[in-house]
């Protein structure tokens, strides 16, 4: 009786900690649509700068030397730019997949600072739409089921030796 109540347990919050994907994968692809807009002015604004200057954006972050400060900013720059063809190519991607490959996306590879933000602004809430509802389900298989084979596992050597030693 009491393995099945903690099976139960265990089932019922793996559902409601699975049943988050669906909500934590949209407000992760808010973050980075947000992230991908925010760097795409940054962007627009250097190539801006670059052009009126005559240069293009290569010559224009070569020319970011002579000093610790211009060669920080010109590596930043360069993070930037990496960072915004990598949401630019991610968004879309993201927008358009449903909820299970969204997720697998996610995990896949992650945007650090986007996963952070949205880690600190999301707040749980009870499944409400069908893929929430089947992610809980889901979780609660998986949970219930893990649950029962971690609480079978320390107990099976003893079986073991009993049926050895009826068998005899």
């Amino acid at each position: 009786m009491i393995l099945r109540a903690l099976t139960l347990a265990g089932g019922i919050v793996s559902a409601g900690i699975a049943a988050q994907g669906p909500g934590v994968t949209r407000a992760y692809v808010f973050q980075l649509e947000a992230a991908e807009q925010r760097l795409a002015k940054v962007v627009a604004d250097f190539d801006a700068s670059a052009q009126a200057a005559g240069l293009n954006r290569e010559e224009a972050i070569a020319r970011l030397r002579g000093s610790a400060l211009l060669e920080r900013r010109g590596l930043d720059m360069r993070r930037n730019f990496e960072r915004h063809r990598r949401l630019e190519a991610a968004v879309p991607r993201l927008r358009s997949a449903g909820p299970f490959l969204r997720s697998y996306l996610l995990w896949r590879s992650p945007d650090a600072e986007a996963l952070r933000a949205t880690r600190q602004g999301f707040a749980p809430t009870a499944p409400r739409s069908r893929a929430e509802w089947l992610f809980a389900g889901l979780g609660f298989i998986t949970g219930a089921s893990l649950t029962r084979l971690l609480l079978w596992l320390p107990s099976w050597p003893a079986r073991f030796r009993r049926r050895r030693a009826l068998r005899s």
